[in-house]
């Protein structure tokens, strides 16, 4: 079975996305903030890191998050797939797609803007798995 790792500080999306993925076969684990994420991660030994950009205590933890998996030989061959609504919130200047990921700056494999379609969702996460 698959695993798929999700972090994100909003329990609704965690919700919505373990039940889609949930129902497509794949195990799912969650967490809420940033504390521990490698760690976590890396005893879960998921497939795909499912990771959002903004959280309450620090509007950038997911690029600090995706760079620090990023160094570890543990979380490194990871794929992430970026969930954001920066760019429908305005809080960035500019907006942020996949023609940003860059493997220092931002390394992760797919970006995407939330709420995202379950079908979309599917779609992505066979495409990284």
């Amino acid at each position: 079975m698959k695993k798929i790792y999700i972090i994100d500080d909003d329990k609704d999306i965690v919700e919505s996305l373990t039940i889609v993925l949930s129902g497509q076969g794949y195990e799912v684990k969650a967490q809420y903030n940033e504390k521990d994420a490698v760690t976590n991660v890396t005893e879960f030994a998921p497939h795909l890191i499912i990771l959002d950009v903004m959280f309450p205590e620090d509007d950038g933890a997911g690029f600090e998050m995706a760079r620090e998996f990023h160094q570890h030989d543990s979380t490194r061959e990871i794929p992430i797939l970026m969930l954001s609504a920066v760019n429908a919130k305005g809080d960035y200047a500019g907006t942020f797609s996949n023609k940003d990921r860059d493997d220092s700056w931002l390394p992760v494999k797919e970006f995407v803007e939330k709420p995202i379609n379950p079908r979309i969702l599917i779609e992505k996460v066979k495409e990284l798995i």
